[in-house]
């Protein structure tokens, strides 16, 4: 009887297309994206009181760059994994640690070589900077739980993590065209937070959106 029920219940079962997943993600995260860059345009201008102008002839404008959108990417390769039943992946994770405290190292040596003076690692902006970059995460971090709610993550939370990191790091991206600061400490200690505390809110999220 058990068998009979099972095989009438998957009859009409058929097989995902290869990718799909993938392509729902990605379909979520430009979701996000464009709603992001209007919304980070008006945020940004408002409370940092800085026109969009990036300093592409500062190196620390492109280190901010190469370090956000390396947190974006390193979500993005994690999440298709752990939105499945079975996935299990460690090494985007991992990467994201080594980046954390690579950039804190080299952050630290400069911060050295400048006598340890307070403004190196605060600059103008430390007490807005984490919390404006959650505020211009939010729009892609919705769009992905989204997204990630119709699928069947084996950690719900894990998989929200995953979306948090990858809006964290979108939102980042964004606001450092908006941002005037320009030592490494000061991005490896308020840039990395803004982005892990969107990961941990992802998380938060996820423990309870995404269960199944």
């Amino acid at each position: 009887m058990t068998d009979d029920l099972i095989a009438r219940l998957s009859s009409d079962l058929r097989p995902m297309p290869t990718g799909s997943l993938e392509k729902r993600l990605l379909r979520a995260l430009a979701v996000g994206a464009l709603l992001t860059i209007p919304c980070a345009w008006l945020i940004l201008d408002t409370w940092m009181g800085r026109p969009f102008v990036p300093l592409l002839g500062d190196g620390m404008f492109w280190g901010k760059f190469a370090y956000t959108l390396a947190f974006a990417l390193l979500g993005l390769a994690a999440l298709p994994a752990l939105s499945r039943p079975d996935g299990r992946i460690r090494w985007p994770l991992v990467g994201v640690g080594i980046l954390v405290l690579l950039a804190l190292g080299l952050g630290a040596t400069q911060w050295q070589q400048s006598d340890w003076a307070l403004p190196h690692v605060m600059g103008q902006t430390a007490l807005v900077c984490p919390w404006l970059i959650l505020v211009t995460a939010q729009p892609v971090l919705v769009s992905l739980i989204l997204a990630t709610r119709g699928l069947a993550p084996r950690s719900p939370a894990m998989a929200g993590i995953a979306a948090g990191l990858v809006a964290g790091g979108f939102g980042a991206w964004l606001y450092a065209f908006f941002c005037g600061e320009n030592t490494m400490m000061f991005m490896a200690a308020w840039y990395s937070l803004g982005i892990l505390i969107t990961g941990a809110l992802g998380g938060l999220i996820g423990r309870f959106v995404l269960r199944w």
